[in-house]
């Protein structure tokens, strides 16, 4: 994996863990408020695994 790559996944990551907070400080917030829906955030692993250490067959 280059350096650039790995960045990238990075910065996904960040990106879904601020997501995350939003939708937790948004819940905490509005816990009271009358009529709101809790929102919620499902996360699923996006490994793509090739086999063979990432070298092309």
């Amino acid at each position: 994996m280059s350096l650039f790559s790995s960045m990238r996944v990075s910065v996904a990551g960040f990106r879904a863990q601020a997501k995350r907070m939003s939708t937790i400080a948004d819940n905490v917030s509005n816990s009271d408020t009358m009529g709101y829906k809790a929102r919620s955030l499902a996360f699923t692993t996006q490994i793509n695994c090739r086999g063979g250490g990432g070298q092309r067959r």
